[in-house]
Parts: C-alpha cells; sequence; structure tokens
C-alpha cells in the first residue's frame, strides 16, 4: 500500500515539474525562432476579437432580417384588410344602385336615403384603395431590407471564416515555424478586415 502512495506521489511529482518547465520554456524565447514568430501571438489576439465581431453583428443582422419579415407579414395583413374593405364596400354600393335603379316604389326620402348610402361608400372605396397599395409597398420595402440584412449576414460569414483561417494558420505558423502559413493567415486576415470594412461602409452609406 505504502508502494503504490509513493509510486503516485513521484508520478504527481513528476508531472508537476514537467508543466512547470513547460511553462518556463514557453515563458522564455527560443533564440533559434525566427523574428517573425512574436507576431503570431499578435495576429491570432486581432482575429479572434474580429471574429467575436463579427459573430455579434451577424446575430444582430439576423434579429433585424426577423424584425423586417414579421413587419412584412403585417404589412401584407393591412393591405388585404384594406381591399377586402374595398371590396365590401363596391358590393354594398352596387346592392343600393341596383335597389335604386330597379325600385319604382321608393319615397323620395328612402330615394335620398339610399343616394347618400352609395355616395358614402363609393367615397371610402378610393381611400381603401390607396391605403391597400401604400401596405403592398410598405410590405416590399420591408422585404427588400430583410433581404439586404440577410445579404450582409452572408458576407460577414465568409470575413468570420476567412478570419478562422487566418487563426489556424498562425497556429500551424508558430508551431511548425513555417513562414508561408504566417503569410497566408496575414493575407485571409486582411481579406476578412476588407470584407467587414466592405460590409460596413456600404450599410452606412445605404442609411445616409
Amino acid at each position: 500500500m505504502s508502494d503504490t502512495k509513493n509510486l503516485l506521489s513521484r508520478v504527481k511529482e513528476k508531472v508537476a515539474h514537467s508543466v512547470k518547465a513547460a511553462n518556463t520554456e514557453d515563458a522564455i524565447a527560443d533564440p533559434r525562432a525566427p523574428s517573425w514568430i512574436k507576431y503570431v501571438a499578435m495576429l491570432t489576439g486581432v482575429l479572434a476579437a474580429l471574429t467575436g465581431f463579427l459573430t455579434v453583428r451577424a446575430t444582430t443582422l439576423t434579429n433585424e432580417a426577423i424584425y423586417e419579415s414579421n413587419q412584412a407579414i403585417l404589412s401584407q395583413t393591412e393591405a388585404s384588410d384594406a381591399w377586402s374593405e374595398y371590396q365590401a364596400d363596391s358590393i354594398k354600393a352596387r346592392i343600393v344602385e341596383t335597389q335604386l335603379l330597379a325600385s319604382s316604389t321608393l319615397t323620395p326620402k328612402e330615394r335620398e336615403m339610399l343616394t347618400a348610402e352609395d355616395a358614402d361608400l363609393r367615397s371610402r372605396q378610393p381611400k381603401s384603395k390607396e391605403a391597400a397599395g401604400d401596405k403592398l409597398h410598405e410590405r416590399q420595402a420591408h422585404l427588400s431590407e430583410g433581404l439586404k440584412r440577410l445579404q450582409q449576414k452572408d458576407m460577414l460569414g465568409y470575413a468570420g471564416m476567412a478570419a478562422q483561417i487566418g487563426i489556424a494558420l498562425a497556429s500551424v505558423a508558430a508551431l511548425l515555424h513555417r513562414r508561408i502559413a504566417f503569410d497566408v493567415g496575414v493575407a485571409m486576415g486582411i481579406l476578412a478586415v476588407l470584407i467587414t470594412a466592405y460590409v460596413m461602409l456600404s450599410a452606412f452609406l445605404i442609411h445616409a
């Protein structure tokens, strides 16, 4: 039993010593490492921050696209209601006009009342038709805005992919001391920044 405890104790000491040695080696710069290796951590940090921003922005764009879609549905419903009101007034007016034409037993007062009702129904129709058209335009505008948000989200998705590839290449460069991996990682990071800048600038210009 004591031998087992001693063995476990020695194993723990070995593990602790190995971890301490590894940390010490990481803390001390390797004189054989190329000069560019010191920029790997900076590149990784910048791309990680950019990836975090892109994730948050993509979520915001998704929520905005959902909002625009809901507004489009609401506008479509209101347009349908306005158009239904227009059709209902048209039917009622046609019934009143039929009564005025077909009936010869109407008193002057009844004829006056029906004529006034017909005029009121016909006067309401242009407003209902205009309201339906306006709501349809609003629906199309909301759909267009939602589509723009989704397109921006897709572009930022490509930027996020480029940033993640840059992080992976930076890690490979640090492990293998391969300058080509670092250079390509930098290029992917620049590409991610350019795509992000393009999306943000285009969105600003549209709403300006």
